[in-house]
């Protein structure tokens, strides 16, 4: 007689391996989507600022120190996601 193979096992171990490496693309994409509106907010800001230099120091000085202020709390907000992100879906063995 034949006997038949076991494909339970398998499937759970696709099942866990699927999840792990979801958990693995999704964490990625947060950070990568963070990082973007990270470095997006620093553009404006130096943008801003090497304009406020060429500019002489004009009235829009303020207003530059204003945006690095936002690109300083934008970094720190989305370095503290990032840093959350990752404890939670973090691998766990």
């Amino acid at each position: 007689m034949k006997k038949k193979k076991r494909t339970s096992p398998r499937v759970f171990r696709v099942r866990r391996s699927f999840k792990k490496e979801f958990k693995r693309q999704l964490r990625f994409a947060i950070t990568a989507a963070i990082g973007f509106t990270i470095a997006f907010s620093w553009r404006n800001a130096v943008y801003n600022a090497s304009y406020s230099i060429v500019d002489k120091f004009a009235s829009a000085a303020s207003s530059a120190l204003s945006e690095a202020y936002t690109a300083i709390f934008i970094t720190l907000a989305g370095v503290a996601v990032i840093f959350l992100t990752s404890k939670i879906l973090r691998d766990r063995k």
